[in-house]
């Protein structure tokens, strides 16, 4: 049986759906509040000569069901970029129906495609999202956490800089 949706790179055009998209996965997450990024900001880093990430989007009858963001990113280990997928979304009545699947597909065969040695993702410990990126063959990195600053701890931090600055 055929799928009933086909994927295809995200467009300009597809924006506003991609966005909407992000700010329904942010929600989701208990993230929206952090979410910075406008559809300016969307349309001027995913498309172009300078792009900064890439997407694939679920399409049927005319109407967007998912979507998968991506970037590449320098690893001084391997000497050479891997893909990051930022974003995976589908929409909830779309579920089931291997859209999410098809979409971290494509990120694999862009990778094949490229000699990109890995693709990797971070997931929220509560994620139920974990059991299907197993199921794909993900695994997790038992000796590898995330850490992350920002906000005010990064500002002051940030202030430790000026005091080991050498003068030109």
């Amino acid at each position: 049986m055929q799928p009933q949706f086909r994927i295809r790179p995200a467009r300009p055009t597809d924006v506003p759906a991609l966005f909407q998209m992000k700010e329904a996965l942010a929600l989701s997450e208990g993230n929206d509040a952090v979410l910075r990024a406008s559809e300016r900001d969307w349309l001027r880093d995913g498309f172009g000569p300078d792009a900064r990430f890439r997407a694939f989007v679920a399409e049927a009858e005319g109407r967007l069901l998912g979507m998968v963001v991506y970037n590449p990113f320098y690893m001084t280990a391997l000497g050479g970029n891997v893909l990051a997928i930022q974003d995976l979304f589908v929409e909830p009545a779309a579920r089931k129906r291997g859209i999410a699947r098809a979409l971290v597909a494509h990120v694999a065969a862009v990778a094949v495609d490229e000699g990109i040695p890995l693709i990797q993702l971070v997931v929220h410990e509560d994620n139920p999202a974990r059991k299907f990126y197993r199921r794909l063959g993900f695994g997790h990195l038992r000796e590898c956490l995330t850490y992350a600053i920002g906000g005010q701890p990064m500002l002051e931090l940030s202030l430790a800089a000026g005091e080991t600055l050498m003068p030109r």
